[in-house]
């Protein structure tokens, strides 16, 4: 399986070990279960923070249509209000690349980003589709001043058709955020921000197919490897990763004495 700063490449039996740990409920507490979705947490001995794992039904979604949503870069900065930055950085084998990603954290607490390797497999039309993903050091995307670096040890979706127009769609990772967020927060993501976010990507699903037509319509490179346009990756252009200096450079960020009360984390993540 994936090391992290490790490039990887992945093989059958990784991905059937994904899904394993996305369908096997054993060890998983529930915090959250209605309307469709579930959202289980397990503990770990990677990091203090618990890995989280989201299962949601989507009906009159497709799995190829949640899978292109999911992909599409340039589409989630229409809908993904989390989000600041993301784009890729050298393609690694025709169904991996490395890229950057930056996200938004409610105020006052600092902004997250993290440097991944993107792994997917799409078993074909009505078959099961993956994204994992892992933390790399990529010599050119240094940490910011601006952002924590986080780290990603395991992070992945797995959507598996339910039928012709759903599907059933598992997000689960294993990542340790840096900083020092307090347990409150983690608390709130997983019971107020997680099932937000999976009515945004169904909404966002169905807005997807109006865009595309208007944007590029046949440029699906996650389908079609040869549409790829960055370069491939140097091998002297990945670091050394060191998960202690990592944490330890992020640590004393003042966020563990931010109090709930101040915090207006309802309105982080609006609904439309």
């Amino acid at each position: 399986m994936m090391k992290i700063g490790e490039i990887f490449l992945p093989d059958d039996q990784d991905f059937r070990q994904f899904k394993i740990d996305c369908t096997t409920d054993q060890g998983w507490t529930v915090c959250y279960d209605k309307s469709s979705c579930r959202v289980s947490t397990k503990k770990n001995s990677l990091s203090q923070f618990d890995v989280l794992r989201i299962q949601s039904e989507f009906q009159g979604i497709s799995s190829e249509l949640l899978y292109d949503v999911i992909h599409d870069g340039e589409f989630r900065q229409t809908w993904d209000t989390a989000m600041l930055e993301g784009y890729e950085i050298c393609s690694v084998l025709p169904n991996s690349d490395i890229g950057y990603y930056s996200i938004k954290s409610p105020p006052p607490f600092k902004n997250r980003d993290f440097v991944t390797q993107r792994c997917w497999l799409d078993l074909g039309r009505n078959s099961e589709k993956y994204i994992i993903n892992h933390s790399v050091n990529h010599l050119r995307e240094p940490p910011r001043k601006n952002c924590i670096r986080g780290i990603s040890y395991l992070t992945g979706y797995l959507i598996i058709p339910s039928g012709p127009s759903s599907c059933i769609f598992y997000y689960m990772t294993q990542s340790d955020p840096g900083g020092s967020l307090p347990a409150w927060l983690v608390n709130k993501i997983s019971k107020v921000l997680a099932p937000k976010l999976m009515k945004r990507l169904a909404k966002a699903c169905t807005k997807y197919d109006k865009w595309k037509a208007k944007n590029q319509p046949s440029h699906k490179p996650w389908l079609y490897p040869e549409q790829m346009t960055v370069a491939r990756y140097n091998p002297n252009e990945i670091g050394t990763f060191d998960v202690n200096e990592t944490l330890t450079t992020s640590a004393n960020t003042g966020e563990a004495s931010v109090g709930e009360n101040t915090v207006e984390i309802d309105t982080y993540m609006k609904d439309d």
